[in-house]
């Protein structure tokens, strides 16, 4: 039991590389319990080393998803243990696996090690799939301490940067059963993608990169992100809400020129499209003073009561133009899977369940361009925030993190906003409603910001995209050539020590 416990604080320690703290070298604390599983007598052993190792990693870096117990009255208080460790204990599942099956497939203790290391980054792989998916605080973000290590996105993408990173962290661990050479290679990948990168920010243009952002250039595709910074506890107050839609239209036109794009946060309208036209629209043509366009989110009720999150575009006559439903939903936040066996669902995921989008089209504003949106937590999965075949001009982003206080939940957010902007090559304009709003270019150069907890807002030059990057074409079959050429590496090297035994 004590081993095991030292295991999990490994496993914690480690998750210190991701951001917002960025201490890469944490990732080598992951090398002592991978050790003793390449080394553990029996799979069984294996499944409780990598379970251990795996609930560490993701108590401590995903426990604040709890904090939305403790929004508003907190009556539900008392599960706040079952949120904190429930989470984290279903992604940990994925990490048991992957160490039992190493320990089943391999003969020695460096076979195992590698395919480990496999095995580790397909499970990430799959995390991002199964269930609708969770990609949050995969390995790979510990690219994010940089500028320059952040462009290896651009060709490997998020699950490709999970097998580097976890590389470099098992990296000790071969060193320690001899294979020198890996453990070389290992630390040294990474190193090599950094030093690309820095020639890839080297080689990127002004308007790309956004230095013309800060001369002022661009002010055609100028943009107004608005943090209104309203507590949870009061957004849905119907008593507030005046107030509320007041301050917003106030922030939005608080500071002239007002530019032709305006872009309020995720059910930044507390009501809905279908009953709430007339508000709606006076309260539009109150925040759009020209012949522009507003971007808000809101909820609708569409066909047979199906309840969608949405997001609106409004033109300067007050005018719903296009309507964006949100595709990708939050289980157990904006649907219950197995409602009818959960008794206390209710309590977590609310009475009634969201319905995803159907049919989908990008957002055609004049001056603007094509632009994708997506609404919250979809905007984790790289490779899919953009939907369908046509590449847009730019990505708006628009969410709500004001359930998770000031936990790092909203800086792990901004930081996989960012790495989707690396990803597609192309502007992603995040706008929260307690923060943290701001624009990344395409080559994740952030351009514009409102921090956590304030009330404001700000224009900001969107950049152009730039040509596709490796990955918008390849997705993710540069990440799977590289776990093949890692799993055949495995298989060689268990036969080759088996050999020599």
């Amino acid at each position: 039991m004590r081993a095991l416990s030292g295991y999990f604080l490994a496993g914690a320690l480690a998750s210190l590389a991701l951001p917002p703290i960025g201490f890469v070298p944490a990732l080598f604390f992951l090398a002592w319990p991978a050790y003793h599983l390449a080394s553990a007598p029996n799979q069984r052993a294996a499944l409780f080393i990598g379970t251990a190792m795996g609930l560490g990693w993701f108590v401590a870096s995903t426990h604040w998803t709890a904090h939305s117990l403790l929004v508003g009255d907190a009556k539900y208080w008392y599960l706040l243990p079952v949120a904190a460790i429930g989470v984290p204990a279903i992604l940990t599942c994925f990490w048991s696996v992957a160490g039992a099956l190493a320990w089943q497939v391999a003969r020695t203790r460096q076979g195992r090690l590698l395919w480990l290391l496999a095995a580790l980054s397909l499970a990430e792989f799959g995390r991002g799939f199964i269930a609708t998916g969770f990609p949050w605080n995969a390995p790979g973000y510990a690219f994010s301490v940089s500028l320059a290590s952040l462009q290896s996105a651009s060709w490997f993408g998020l699950y490709g940067l999970n097998l580097f990173a976890l590389g470099m962290a098992l990296a000790p661990a071969f060193w320690k059963l001899d294979n020198r050479n890996l453990a070389i290679i290992a630390v040294i990948a990474p190193l090599m993608l950094t030093g690309a990168g820095l020639y890839r920010l080297a080689s990127a243009n002004d308007a790309a990169s956004g230095n013309n952002v800060a001369r002022g250039n661009n002010a055609a595709k100028t943009i107004r992100m608005v943090q209104p910074n309203i507590a949870q506890k009061d957004k849905w107050d119907r008593a507030q809400r005046a107030d509320n839609l007041a301050g917003l239209v106030s922030l939005s036109i608080g500071e002239k020129p007002v530019p032709q794009l305006v872009i309020w946060p995720e059910t930044a309208f507390t009501g809905f499209l279908d009953t709430n036209a007339g508000l709606l629209r006076e309260t539009a043509l109150a925040a759009t003073p020209f012949d522009g366009h507003l971007i808000t989110g809101i909820l609708r009720v569409a066909g047979k009561n199906r309840l969608h999150n949405s997001a609106i575009l409004i033109d300067g006559s007050g005018d719903v133009q296009a309507i964006y439903d949100k595709h990708h939903l939050v289980p157990f936040g904006e649907f219950a899977p197995f409602r009818d066996w959960l008794p206390f669902v209710d309590v977590i995921a609310g009475p009634v369940d969201f319905s995803p989008g159907g049919a989908h089209q990008l957002f055609d504003i004049p001056g603007y361009g094509l632009v994708q949106m997506s609404i919250c937590y979809e905007s984790i999965f790289p490779g899919a925030v953009i939907i369908g075949d046509t590449r847009p001009d730019m990505i708006i982003n628009i969410t709500n993190d004001g359930w998770f206080g000031r936990t790092l939940g909203p800086w792990q957010h901004l930081a996989q906003a960012q790495m989707r902007a690396v990803e597609e090559g192309m502007a992603m304009v995040r706008v929260a409603n307690t923060g943290i709003s701001a624009m990344f270019g395409p080559y994740g150069h952030m351009l514009g910001e409102i921090k956590h907890g304030e009330r404001g807002a700000i224009d900001v030059a969107v950049p152009p995209p730039i040509a596709p990057p490796l990955f918008v074409p390849f997705r993710h079959v540069l990440f799977l050539l590289t776990l093949s050429i890692c799993a055949i590496l495995a298989w060689r090297l268990d036969v080759k020590a088996t050999l020599r035994q």
